[in-house]
């Protein structure tokens, strides 16, 4: 079984996949350019297939890394209807250059930010993580830090010549608390999930620079899963901390490209003074308005990154369409 499961994690190395995701009991799939395909002819995994090769396997749910193929993975996996499930994704053995990944330029300010938090956001699969993992090498590379990592680094950090401060004891509260107890610059917390955010945001009001990730499609969804993941009562104490810590968001999302592959498109925002307003008064929903009016600034709309691929001819008007606001404005 294991052996049918390698079959399957070389074909999605061969055909460029983002994912492998498979169901015992049910077919396999791959993750293309952000869409999920059916694997021709493969077979279903037996029960059990996936114990047999992930061998640990604790809960209902969680995530191991291994190495299959030649190369590195993440394996999440949680159970399903049929039996349990995972998914297979492929890690780079080293960190990109921050300045080489195709991100707009402007996002290299980012490098001169010393306190505060910054947000890499995407869809699932979408690159936000190796983004973010280049520029916490960048940032170590640049100055002498102490920096402490609350997730595992999937992907090689360069750190020299930093000091990495090790506490793998606790939950992430506590170990926020021992990093600004250290005396630490750089906090990287990794994939955010709704876990104590206000001791995350008191990390960075008090200089220390807080670097996460989310899981959403642009700005606004960024700062709607911040503010949805406390209780009702300490929302307007999280919308005064956003607004008063936020020094930028960079969403990116890959589109299946003209000439084969994914391209990326971006939305960049800058925790201006208008933004800050816009999330202490509970009016980001508007953010996209200051976003298409703040090119000058360095900031950028999803829809207007996505609008200039299509005319370009980097990206198919029909694929823009299923991803802008406005479809209107493809013309």
């Amino acid at each position: 079984m294991a052996t049918e499961i390698e079959s399957l994690l070389e074909y999605a190395l061969n055909v460029g996949a983002s994912e492998l995701i498979v169901t015992e009991g049910a077919p396999s799939a791959v993750r293309l350019s952000g869409k999920v395909c059916s694997i021709p002819d493969a077979p279903a995994i037996a029960v059990g297939g996936l114990r047999e090769i992930l061998t640990s396997m604790e809960g209902e749910s969680g995530t191991v890394m291994g190495s299959w193929c030649g190369s590195k993975w993440r394996v999440r996996y949680y159970r399903a209807a049929l039996g349990n499930a995972a998914v297979f994704r492929p890690v780079l053995e080293e960190c990109p250059e921050f300045t080489s990944i195709g991100a707009p330029e402007s996002i290299n300010a980012l490098l001169g930010i010393s306190s505060g938090l910054v947000v890499f956001a995407g869809p699932t699969c979408s690159g936000k993580t190796t983004t973010a993992t280049s520029y916490i090498s960048a940032l170590c590379q640049s100055k002498i830090l102490r920096v402490s990592f609350l997730t595992e680094k999937e992907i090689p950090v360069k750190c020299d010549p930093c000091l990495v401060l090790k506490d793998d004891s606790g939950d992430i509260e506590q170990k926020v608390e021992q990093a600004l107890r250290s005396g630490t610059d750089l906090i990287w917390l990794g994939d955010f999930d709704g876990q104590a955010l206000i001791p995350v945001l008191h990390a960075a009001e008090a200089g220390a620079l807080v670097v996460l990730n989310v899981t959403a499609g642009n700005a606004v969804g960024v700062i709607d899963a911040l503010i949805g993941a406390v209780s009702t009562e300490n929302r307007d104490l999280v919308r005064n901390m956003l607004a008063s810590v936020l020094k930028a968001v960079v969403v990116q999302r890959l589109l299946p490209s003209t000439q084969g592959g994914s391209t990326a498109a971006w939305e960049v925002l800058f925790g201006t003074q208008n933004v800050a307003a816009k999330i202490r008064n509970g009016e980001h929903f508007t953010l996209p308005s200051i976003l298409a009016a703040s090119a000058a600034d360095g900031m950028m709309l999803m829809d207007d990154c996505i609008i200039e691929l299509a005319n370009a001819g980097y990206i198919s008007a029909e694929d823009a369409s299923r991803y802008v606001a406005n479809p209107a404005r493809l013309g």
